[in-house]
């Protein structure tokens, strides 16, 4: 398709999206009006509304049960947080720390809520790292109020300066209060946002072991109708999952040397991003803080609510990837996934040709062809048998359901860095058999999303886009022919080879797979699993998890915490729900 037809498609899509916000705001409007009704009928004026609405009790029932699922984050997030107490005594500590350097968190302000803005503040002042500068700078707010609300503000803490200037600008605000700033270390914070008291503490106390970090993100959680809600409990530090969103969203510390390469205008809407992206050029050193320290609060006209309440702030994050692939010299272009509004990185697949290995019948080899739309592959019964540049590891009843399966995950190894490549699996009733795997501290290595619907939007959309795993099942697994050479010398490459059906061999398709996932990333490469390859299994699923105490022994590291499994979620149930 053309440029300017997929301009036109684009926008097509946009005024789509900006008629089902309008939709998304008359729902919201509606519930409001529902409460306000059911506030009515506990009143006296309410009781012969009671006796009027006998028809909607049920539907009542349901927002009620509704109500309770959306309170037990809270709930859970109330026996996480820090006490008042706690909080002071990790202040008394913090001052026997002896790295003690000065953090500047930068806030621009345009047109703020007073309330909202005072919150924010109220939220630094109260933090138990007590070494801080807050930097505040209005962008040139058209409402005369502001100016006299930031002087006030200014004075509560001597910690606090305020500057003004001509509207110019997100980047440019940022920009003015980087200039200013004298901390060893930067932190950004939107002017409707709060602060757990214990967020400083808790990435200075990292730095006390851990000096070499440059960059320290933590999870967080959104505010939404005055409740905290729809929590982000991230992996640690994943660069294709980075390439689709930026996931490391707020609460980012950031070595004051790194960020002093500023904030771009022509990337407003997108300009943490775009800085984020340049920094991971410089570094790896990229820490993560497994709790909820940062409340981003969800209004009408923040990206919080819809990133096409900004409806520039998507694009500009598209043009931040495609320029930051460029400056690594990638051959790609990136695309916005419209159902999710997740990008999607396009590489020019390296290879010429892909060996499939499976053992199987004759059928099985043809059904693979009748189903594979890339130009040149072979199907071969084992290792000794392969040409091609890439091989496929894939049992034989998996059947593919979209014809480019094998182009997307061969897309993937042109990044140098990718080592193997999982597909998304389906069980014949259309659930998820496996999205990649996951290691636990009991030794098993679980399927992700197992037992899910395939269409799961939950966990922040993580099913629905390219993510890192520490390993993927051989049942599905792409990888360089010379890795497998390099990685499992002598026969040992056979291993990963299929056999028939057999619920022993599928164990062994998991533990296999796990195995050499973890030998690639000794050598430094890492595992995607993308679900836009998706196949089906036609026989009995793969078991779900698997039990690999050898494994457990020789990596226990990875065991005790897998770096793309955040430890508060459940590791029974690996779907990514909450951790009781």
């Amino acid at each position: 398709m053309k440029d300017d037809e997929l301009r036109a498609a684009e926008a097509h899509i946009a005024r789509l999206e900006e008629e089902l916000l309008r939709l998304k705001d008359v729902k919201r409007d509606l519930q409001r009006l529902r409460e306000e009704h059911r506030r009515l009928r506990h009143s006296t004026e309410g009781r012969i509304a009671k006796i009027l609405s006998a028809p909607f009790r049920l539907f009542r029932r349901r927002q009620l049960t509704e109500a309770v699922e959306q309170d037990e984050y809270g709930r859970w997030f109330a026996r996480h947080r820090v006490s008042a107490e706690e909080a002071a005594k990790l202040r008394e500590q913090s001052r026997t720390f002896s790295y003690r350097p000065l953090i500047s968190i930068l806030t621009p302000t345009f047109n703020p809520d007073d309330q909202f803005l005072t919150a924010a503040v109220e939220s630094v002042i109260a933090q138990a790292y007590e070494n801080w500068e807050l930097v505040l700078i209005d962008d040139g707010s058209s409402d005369p109020r502001v100016r006299g609300l930031l002087e006030k503000l200014g004075q509560r803490d001597a910690r606090i300066q305020t500057g003004f200037q001509e509207h110019g600008g997100i980047s440019s605000a940022l920009n003015a209060a980087l200039s200013r700033a004298r901390g060893e270390w930067v932190v950004l914070l939107d002017h409707d946002d709060l602060l757990e008291p214990d967020a400083l503490f808790r990435a200075i106390e990292l730095l006390q072991n851990d000096r070499e970090a440059d960059v320290i993100y933590s999870d967080e959680d959104k505010i939404v109708d005055g409740k905290l809600a729809a929590p982000m409990l991230k992996p640690d530090w994943s660069p294709e999952f980075f390439c689709t969103h930026d996931y490391l969203g707020h609460f980012v510390v950031i070595r004051r040397d790194l960020a002093q390469a500023g904030f771009r205008s022509e990337f407003d809407g997108a300009q943490d991003y775009d800085l984020l992206l340049r920094i991971s050029e410089k570094t790896d050193r990229i820490r993560h803080l497994p709790r909820v320290l940062y409340h981003w609060r969800r209004t009408a006209e923040s990206t919080a609510h819809n990133i096409r309440r900004k409806p520039g702030a998507l694009e500009a994050g598209r043009r931040g990837i495609e320029e930051h692939l460029a400056r690594r010299q990638e051959n790609a272009r990136v695309t916005i996934d419209w159902e999710t509004h997740l990008y999607r990185v396009r590489r020019q697949i390296a290879a010429e040709k892909i060996s499939i290995i499976i053992n199987g019948s004759a059928g099985d080899a043809d059904r693979i062809r009748a189903n594979t739309d890339f130009p040149n592959f072979e199907i071969v019964a084992n290792l000794k048998e392969a040409t091609g540049e890439y091989v496929l590891f894939l049992d034989s009843d998996l059947e593919p359901l979209n014809e480019n399966w094998l182009s997307v995950m061969a897309e993937q190894l042109s990044n140098p860095k990718i080592g193997a490549v999982g597909a998304r699996v389906v069980s014949t009733e259309g659930t998820v058999e496996s999205a990649g795997l996951i290691l636990s501290p009991d030794g098993k290595v679980n399927s992700a999303f197992a037992g899910l619907a395939r269409n799961f939007r939950g966990a922040n959309r993580q099913l629905q886009t390219a993510r890192n795993y520490s390993a993927v099942s051989a049942s599905c697994l792409l990888t360089r022919r010379e890795l497998l050479h390099r990685t499992l010398p002598g026969n040992a490459a056979g291993s990963l080879a299929p056999s028939r059906s057999g619920i022993f061999a599928r164990d062994d398709r998991i533990w296999v797979g796990t195995e050499y996932c973890l030998r690639l990333r000794e050598q430094g490469l890492r595992t995607v699993s993308i679900p836009y390859a998706e196949l089906r299994r036609t026989s009995k699923k793969e078991n779900a998890s698997v039990l690999c105490v050898d494994l457990q022994k020789r990596w226990p590291e990875m065991f005790r915490r897998d770096p793309y499994y955040n430890p508060n979620l459940s590791s029974e149930r690996i779907d990514f729900s909450l951790r009781t």
